[in-house]
């Protein structure tokens, strides 16, 4: 298969090495797409983690709608920026989803999603590089059954939570380093006594 990885940090990278000792083409993207040139190349298949971009209904369609989104939440909860902090300060289920992209931010159709504990004394670090080991296992195994994708997919459930990086903006004011323990942020934000 030709498969458009698009991503914007390192922790992709282990993924899409993957996919090529798996011996498909790769094409990596960090920037914003163009659209005939995603028109041109005739993707098999489009896959984006930690992509900060939103593919438009156009680009969605120039890459013939076979485009996934691996999201660090359990959707519907945690839909747009920061994912594992807002699963933390809300209190919501939290996980990792695999779904279909779609014009509709992290709405699409479901493919699969696991549900991931947080460790005692986790850090905010730890507990990301959790949730990113965590979604990395979940695409391997599903692409293993990639020929099943349609016949897996599924509606999110229920009305969930959504947050912009303007919501998200107190919360990282309040982080000095993401060395710093779930309990003591929580604390921070008058979550926990």
């Amino acid at each position: 298969m030709k498969i458009l990885c698009l991503s914007n940090n390192a922790c992709a990278e282990p993924l899409w090495k993957w996919l090529e000792e798996k011996g498909h083409e790769v094409i990596r993207a960090s920037e914003k797409l163009d659209i005939d040139w995603c028109r041109d190349e005739q993707f098999d298949l489009a896959v984006s983690y930690t992509y900060k971009y939103i593919l438009t209904k156009e680009l969605l369609d120039a890459l013939n709608g076979n485009v996934v989104n691996i999201h660090n939440s359990y959707l519907p909860f945690n839909r747009g920026a920061s994912p594992n902090l807002w699963s933390i300060v809300d209190g919501t289920p939290r996980g990792v989803t695999l779904h279909y992209m779609d014009e509709k931010l992290d709405r699409g159709y479901i493919i699969c999603q696991k549900l991931v504990t947080e460790g005692d004394g986790d850090t905010l670090a730890s507990s990301y590089a959790n949730l990113d080991k965590c979604a990395i296992e979940m695409f391997k195994s599903a692409f293993e059954v990639y020929d099943y994708w349609q016949d897996m997919k599924k509606l999110p459930e229920g009305k969930g939570t959504y947050h912009s990086v303007k919501d998200t903006e107190y919360i990282t004011s309040q982080i000095d380093t993401y060395d710093m323990k779930i309990d003591e942020l929580l604390t921070k934000l008058g979550k926990r006594q």
